[in-house]
């Protein structure tokens, strides 16, 4: 991923002024280059923001697609700073549906996970369970004691997928 300020500044000014035609060629441009820091960020947050629900599945694709292992630490500064549930969901889809691996960020995950809404939550338990196997002895032992310690404020569906990936993780 390279520094590009100059290029940010010009995502930036696309995203808030520019019509949705714009837009769109831009996200499609940056399917076929090289990502620059901060871009993702950007992207999620103008998903945050917009009701263009034709732009939103066009970033969501554009996130689902990325291989670059190099975006994982971003895509998850991401999701961290996403201020609605619908967003979250759709980043945390995107790490498992990328094919990359964010076993590293396991532990942030988990947080996101106990934070958030039923769907988010189910995102990212797809993403831990698919990870579960890389996860470090350390790390897995701190996500089933913060699951653990977070179920008896959940609701009944929520308490049941945690059940199950303290499961996954216990086996793994």
């Amino acid at each position: 991923m390279i520094k590009s300020a100059k290029k940010l500044a010009e995502l930036e000014k696309m995203l808030s002024t520019g019509s949705r035609h714009d837009i769109e060629k831009t996200v499609i441009s940056l399917r076929n280059s090289e990502s620059f820091e901060g871009a993702l960020k950007m992207l999620a947050l103008f998903y945050d923001k917009t009701e263009d629900e034709g732009l939103k599945l066009l970033i969501s694709g554009f996130f689902n697609d990325m291989k670059e292992r190099s975006s994982c630490p971003e895509v998850m500064d991401a999701l961290a700073g996403a201020k609605n549930q619908s967003t979250k969901a759709m980043l945390a889809a995107s790490c498992w549906q990328s094919g990359l691996d964010y076993s590293e960020h396991a532990v942030a995950l988990t947080h996101i996970y106990t934070d958030g809404d039923y769907t988010t939550s189910l995102e990212c338990f797809t993403v831990l369970e698919t990870c579960a196997d890389m996860i470090s002895e350390a790390d897995r032992a701190r996500i089933i004691s913060l699951l653990e310690n977070g179920a008896e404020m959940q609701d009944d569906a929520k308490k049941q997928l945690t059940g199950e990936l303290i499961s996954v993780l216990k086996a793994g």
